[in-house]
Order: structure tokens, then sequence, then C-alpha cells
């Protein structure tokens, strides 16, 4: 080859480097593994100088990623094989480096391997992608056939396609699709039964994502020999997916066990009654209120204790607005619970006689409260809970043994008393503070049985001795006087009680009282001495005595008071034990105002067995006890009953004596009034007649007589029947409803109602009945309908109102018309009169509304009227209360 054409080939060599250069990376690698030469490619990629590469070893710049494959490609390089293929290094044995490398072997004259050159590309971001979507792939495939869930893929048709280990677990390798071919589980009938293929189905037709949960099969569990089947429950869930034309290609099943959370919800449901039921019995109440204050639940206690209606009738309650939760600070309560979070109790005194208006329980209760928040996990929304227990009962006992024991204590104080103890182990003895005064010791100070005995005499010490060695031999109590000396030859009398504690069997200790009886024994003597006189005096009087304590135990009773009683020796014993007629009786009553107010109670008691009349006097003491005064009244009562009964009598008499003058007055003023004008006339008629001269004129005079006798007789009946109505006081009451004998009239005048369309209005339910006399009830509302229909107005349909109500114990009546009215200034004095009439109706006799008045004052009643021409009539008839 000529010079030339080396020229050229070395130009072309030249041209060939600068284009592998420019666009892919060269690295020449000597035999022995070191670097000879890098390109620019190479160096940027490495991002190291040049010093720094040529001349090392290639495998500590470049570490091959797979060995195996780098050990395999300097094997073909040794033998002259040129190699193409993907290969991966680590830069410094950090940065990933990728090439699609030729590496090319250069091979001496003597066969061996001098150098090796690799020309390649950087592929290193496009082969870490599928790098990662080949690891991608793997570890979803990975999951998916580990998932604790089961996963499994159908064709459109529904065409088992796919499913990971876990499906293949749940339908398990007996299942048809595994052992059937061409097995179509949609038209199993096990699949349609449990829903399975309705949700498929509705999935592949709606093309949504739909999830049930499945009863999808029973297992077997064995304990022991006992076999027992359990449901298995899955939740199911179907979902489609399409392709870039929304055809769906496939659908997938997804079988999640749900087993244990569903027989935990069954069983919850079941824990949830079983709390609902022991809620609703809870010997407690319980109230429980949402985080506003209102209330939400009412247990069957809490109901009852309050007397509370059913929910549904209960009215809407809120703790932190009403006025008497407010009053009693229960919206505090509420409040604190809710901020503090933790639980409250305490005790609260509530007085329900402040507010009926939701529970009638109408008393001054103790409450044992205990108010605590609860959180729903779920929502977190609180609620708060109120345990509610009565404990008035407790309270009430609490408070009276707190006064009890201030009560023994003060009473210790007055009344010298204290009390002690003996451990009979250690010989030692405990005292009051009482005690110790009385002994005249130390208070405090360390006592033994021993150094006690030497504050009393002899004789005592000795009665003392005996009584404690008997009680803790035998167990048998003592209650015994001794006498303490005391310095200066001074001594007291006490009285000393035991009584072993035997609780345990052999008496381990011993304990009494101990009291100051000096004061005692010095007026004993003197009191039994005044004991004798106050006998001698009472049984003296002639009326029955008792003195008595405020519980009614009897400390003395005279001779008078025993025969009476019908007992004796009385004292000691309770009144209402040996006299049980004062049982039921008043006498407790005031027995107790006697003591509450501290004054003398006087009253009368009726016994009806003996027939006997007492007359009781019961006065306080300055000792807290009461004197009971006895007399017997029975002759006396008799007496002024008698005299009762006739002054009754002639209380009687002389009222319908006073009744019938003034009915005679009344009877002798109408009679003169009414029948003057008729006689007159008649005495002229009579003389006319008389005097005529023609038998024509004669009949003329003789048919006016008989008109005039007929007007004569009409006013005598209407007297006759207005004098029966006043005589007739004693007239038969009964209760009668408004209502009832409105309707009765109405019936009785229902023609005169029809013909004149009269309209009759009544409101009676303020006042619907009264006892009252039926026929004089009757006849006045007869009264005023026909009045009514006499005197309508011919310019409006006629119209009748009547309304009843009460006032003052009375009950009033107003019947209203629309009628013609009546002109009360000419006319109102007149309106009730005898005979009188103030329209031209030929039907009017001027009698109606006299007897109505007549009957209604018969009764005790009033009415009166209210009137205007041309505006109707008002009648007001006020009853008598009886």
């Amino acid at each position: 080859m000529n010079i030339a054409m080396l020229d050229q080939h070395y130009r072309h060599l030249q041209q060939l480097e600068a284009a592998i250069n420019a666009c892919a990376l060269s690295v020449s690698v000597n035999a022995d593994g070191t670097i000879s030469s890098v390109n620019n490619l190479m160096l940027n990629a490495l991002q190291l100088p040049v010093s720094a590469i040529e001349g090392q070893q290639f495998e500590s710049i470049l570490i091959p990623v797979n060995r195996d494959q780098w050990t395999a490609i300097g094997q073909k390089l040794a033998t002259g094989t040129a190699v193409q293929e993907q290969i991966g290094f680590l830069i410094n044995g950090i940065h990933p480096l990728w090439i699609e490398a030729g590496i090319n072997p250069i091979i001496a004259d003597n066969g061996q391997l001098t150098q090796f050159l690799i020309i390649g590309l950087n592929i290193t971001d496009r082969k870490l992608s599928e790098l990662r979507i080949q690891e991608d792939e793997q570890y979803f495939r990975q999951i998916l056939e580990n998932l604790p869930i089961g996963l499994q893929q159908f064709s459109a048709e529904g065409i088992s396609m796919e499913m990971n280990s876990r499906q293949r677990q749940i339908w398990g390798q007996d299942h048809p699709f595994f052992q059937q071919t061409g097995y179509n589980w949609l038209q199993d009938p096990q699949y349609r039964l449990n829903g399975l293929t309705k949700l498929f189905e509705d999935v592949r037709q709606g093309r949504k994502t739909q999830k049930r949960e499945i009863l999808l099969n029973y297992t077997e569990k064995n304990y022991d020999d006992i076999t027992r089947i359990y449901p298995v429950y899955y939740e199911a869930t179907v979902f489609p997916v399409v392709d870039k034309q929304s055809n769906m290609t496939n659908l997938f099943l997804i079988l999640d066990d749900i087993t244990e959370k569903k027989l935990a919800e069954i069983s919850l449901q079941k824990s949830e009654r079983l709390l609902d039921n022991i809620i609703e019995n809870l010997p407690i109440g319980y109230i429980q209120f949402d985080n506003f204050g209102f209330i939400r639940r009412i247990n069957q206690t809490q109901r009852n204790f309050f007397n509370s209606p059913h929910p549904a009738a209960r009215r809407q309650f809120n703790v932190m607005n009403d006025e008497f939760a407010t009053t009693f600070e229960l919206d505090d309560l509420f409040q604190r619970a809710l901020q503090e979070n933790e639980p409250l109790r305490l005790e609260k005194k509530v007085d329900f006689t402040k507010d009926a208006r939701w529970t009638s329980v109408e008393r001054e209760v103790y409450l044992d409260l205990t108010v605590f928040p609860v959180e729903n996990p779920v929502d977190k929304e609180r609620i708060v809970v109120a345990l509610v227990n009565d404990i008035t009962d407790k309270k009430t006992q609490e408070l009276e043994n707190i006064k009890n024991q201030e009560f023994l204590l003060q009473t210790g104080q007055i009344g010298k008393i204290g009390g002690w103890e003996l451990e009979v182990e250690t010989n030692t003895i405990r005292w009051s503070d009482q005690a110790y005064h009385i002994h005249e010791c130390l208070p405090g100070t360390r006592l033994t049985l021993d150094a006690v005995l030497q504050l009393y005499q002899e004789d005592s010490r000795i009665n003392l001795a005996h009584h404690i060695e008997t009680c803790i031999r035998t167990g048998k109590p003592f209650d015994v006087q001794l006498t303490i000396s005391l310095q200066q030859n001074i001594t007291k009398r006490i009285r000393c009680i035991g009584r072993a504690d035997v609780s345990t069997g052999q008496p381990q200790r011993i304990y009494g009282v101990v009291q100051d009886i000096t004061e005692q024994s010095a007026i004993r003597d003197a009191l039994s001495r005044n004991t004798e006189l106050m006998r001698l005096f009472f049984d003296t009087m002639d009326m029955g005595y008792a003195a008595m304590e405020p519980d009614g135990l009897l400390n003395f009773v005279n001779q008078k008071a025993e025969k009476m009683i019908g007992h004796k020796e009385l004292a000691g014993a309770n009144i209402f034990e040996v006299f049980p007629k004062l049982s039921g009786t008043v006498f407790y009553a005031r027995l107790q105002e006697c003591i509450k107010q501290n004054t003398s109670q006087s009253f009368g008691i009726y016994f009806p067995i003996p027939d006997k009349w007492y007359d009781f006097l019961l006065t306080p003491m300055q000792d807290g006890g009461i004197s009971v005064f006895i007399r017997d009244i029975t002759e006396s009562r008799k007496m002024q009953k008698e005299l009762r009964k006739a002054n009754d009598q002639l209380s009687n008499l002389n009222k319908n004596l006073v009744n019938q003058n003034k009915q005679l007055e009344d009877f002798a003023h109408i009679t003169s009034h009414n029948l003057r004008a008729p006689i007159a006339n008649l005495k002229a008629l009579m003389q006319m007649h008389n005097e005529a001269t023609s038998s024509q004129e004669r009949e003329l005079y003789l048919g006016m007589l008989h008109e005039v006798i007929k007007k004569i007789d009409e006013t005598l009946n209407d007297l006759v029947e207005v004098v029966q109505i006043r005589k007739d006081v004693n007239v038969e009451k009964e209760k009668l409803s408004f209502a009832d004998r409105l309707q009765k009239v109405k019936d009785i005048l229902l023609v005169d109602i029809e013909n004149s369309k009269i309209q009759i209005i009544a409101d009676f339910e303020r006042a619907p009945a009264l006892v009252y006399s039926k026929v004089y009830l009757d006849s006045i509302l007869q009264n005023f309908i026909t009045n009514a229909i006499r005197y309508r107005s011919p310019e409006r349909t006629p119209a009748l109102r009547l309304q009843t109500w009460v006032e003052n114990e009375s009950i009033i009546l107003t019947v209203e018309d629309n009628g013609v009215g009546i002109d009360m200034e000419r006319f109102g004095n007149k309106l009730f009169g005898f005979r009188k009439t103030f329209h031209k109706n030929k039907d009017a006799k001027g009698i109606g509304l006299f007897i109505t008045k007549t009957q209604v004052e018969a009764m005790g009643g009033i009415i009166k009227a209210e009137s205007k021409p041309g505006y109707g009539t008002k009648f007001i008839i006020t009853f008598r209360p009886e």
C-alpha cells in the first residue's frame, strides 16, 4: 500500500474515531486489567480527571453489576471473540452506568490477548427504567400472589382466567373451577342463592364497582369429639376493566375474609342488645345526654323514679337552659364532665317540689350522681352519661345518725354519761372524755382494771370486780350502782352498765357506760315523795290525767284516766297500745302540733263503740313531756245535740212562717191589684144587664159577663201557680246537664222552632251541669225560647245564644236573643211583673217572665235583664251554689 492510500486510510480512521467519540463512550483496557485510555464522553460519565483513571484497574473504577456476566465476557475475549451486550457497572461502587457495548479484543501474534476496546452507548436511563418496570412487575406479581385477600380475573363472559394463591385456597382444591372443564359458575345455584352471581351480573350490566357481604360457605371445627359448623363470610368486590374504546375486557373478583369481623359484628349486636337490656334494667337510674345537653335516653328505673311519661309524649328537656336544672347547678355538672373529661361523683340535694313539669316526684330527694363523658370511637362524638341513685332514705338515715351522735354526745355531757371498754387480754380500760370527767381523772391517762377499781369504795370495788368477772366468764351483762371515793372525803354515786362482746365466742372485750347519778340519787327520795303527793292530788280530780313522753310512753296515769281506758298500772306503756281507740283519730296529729308548736291543743273525739264523747287537752311541759287531760263530755254533747235539733226545727218553722206571711202579702197585693178592675167591670156589666130593657141587649151583656169571668178565672189560676211555686220550698233537686235539658225543651217546642227558623246556639263547657229542680229548669229554658220566638224581629233571622260559667262559686246562665228588644227606661221596673206585656202581641199574657223570676228566686237565685229596642234582650240568671 502506498503512502497516499495509507494517509487516506489514516484520515478515515481519524474521522471514524471522531464520530465514535462524539456519540459513544470509549475505554481501552490492557490485558492486565488497567485502563490505558478513555474518551471525553467516558470522562464525563465517570466525572473523574484522566490522571485518576488511566493506569487504574478497570474494576476499581467500573465495578460490574453482574459478576458472572463479566467473567463470561472475559472468557470470550481471551479466545479472540468480540462481544456485544448490555453491561451494567457501578461507578466507584455507587452510581449505575449501563452501556450498549461492543467489546473487541486485540490479539498479539502469539495469540495472547493484549488489549480490549469497549465502545458503547450510554443507555443508563433507559435500562434503569426497564429494570424498574421489571422489578415493579415482579414486585406487584409477588404482592398479588401473596395478598391476604383472594383475587380472580374473569373474562367479560364470566370465564375464570387467573387467580392468586389466596383465591385458590378460598375455593379449595376440589372446587369445580379446578375439576370441571367448561364450568359456568354463574349458573351454580349456590352462588345465585348467596348473591354472588347477582353481584357479578350487576357489575357487568352497570359497569361500576360493587361490593357486598356474602355468606360463601361453612367450615367445620373439631373440639375433642365435637364437630361444630361455622359460617364463613366474605366481602366480595367486583370491578370492571375497560380498554381505550371503553369496551369491557375483564372483570376482577376480590374476596376478603370478614368472618371474624362479621361474627364480631353479630356478637357486638348481641352485646349491644344485652347492654341495652342491662341498662334498661339497671337498679339505678340511667340518663344519656348528647354533647348539647339534650336527653337522648332514660332507662325504666329512671322513668319509674321520675314517673316520667313515654319518650314519645315527654317534652324536650335540655340541661343547659332548663330553669330547674340551672337552679340546682346540674348544667355546671354537665359542663365539668365535658371539659375535664373525667368521671364526677357527688351527692346532690334536689327539691322536686320546685318544678313539676317533667316529674311528679314532688318531694325533696338526695341523689348519688355519677356523671362521666363517653366518646364514640367512630365519629368521635362525645355524650354524657349520668347514673342516678336515689339515696334519700340512706342520706336521711345518715343525717339521723349524725344527729343521734351529736345527740348522744350532748346528752352524755348533759346527763353525765361516759363510755368505757375493757380489753380482757391486756386488762386495760379505755374511757371516753366524759368517763374521765366523772372519775375526776386527767383525760388520756392510761388505765388498767386494777387502777380503776381502786377509785371505788371497798364494797363497790368488790361488787364491780365480781360482775366483771362473771361477765367475762358467762357473758352475762350487768347494771349496778356504785360509790366512788374522791379527795376530801367526797363521794359520788355512779351507775355502771356493762355488756360482753360475744361475737367471737369467748368475750374478748367488755364495753358499757358509766353515769354520774349523784344528783339523781339525792333527789330520788324527794321525787318519790313528790310523786306520791302528785298521785294523791290527781286522783282527787274529776277528770282523767296522764303524763307522757312525746313518743307516747306513759309516765303517770291517775285513777280517773285508768277507769276511762279500762286498764290499771299503765305507766311505762304506750298510750296508743293501751288506748287503741285513739288510732285513726285526730289525737296523733294534735299531739304533733303540740310538740312542734309547743302550744296547748284542745279538741274532742267521739268513740262510736262505747258511744262516748271525750274532751282532750294536750299541754307541753317544761321537761319535754306532755300533760293529757281527759274529760267525759258525753252527757253534755247529747244535750247540745238535742238543743241544736230543737233550734233547727224552730229556725225552719220560723222561715216557713216568714215565707208564708210574705206569700200572703204578695198574694193579697196581686189579688187586689189584678182582680180590682175585672170585678169592677163585672159589677158594671151586672148593673147594665139588670137595667137593660130588651132581651137582645141583656144577651149581649151576658156574653160580656162570661168573657170577664173567664179572664178572672185565668188570673186566679196563674196566681195559684205562683203561690204553689213559692210554697214548695223543699222542691226535689238533682244534678242536671244543661245540654240534656235544653234538648228536651227543644224536642217539646220542635214545631215552633221549625216554623220560626230560630237558630239556638249553646256553650255549656265552662259549667256543664248544676244541682237544681228539673221542672223549674225546663220551665225557665222553655219560657226563654218561647219569648225569643214570640218577640222575634221580622228584619232578621231569629237567634238565641245560651252560655254558662262559674263565678264566685255560683253558676251564671246568660240567654241572649236578637228580637225586638224592650225599652228598659220605660218598662225595666215592670219587666218581671204579673200580667205585664210591652208589645202588641196577641199571644202575650205577661205571666212567663213573672213565673221564671218566681222559680229562680224560690231556689235562692237572681235574674236580671239587659235590653234595647231593636237590639234584642239578654237575661242573666245567677244560680245559688249548693
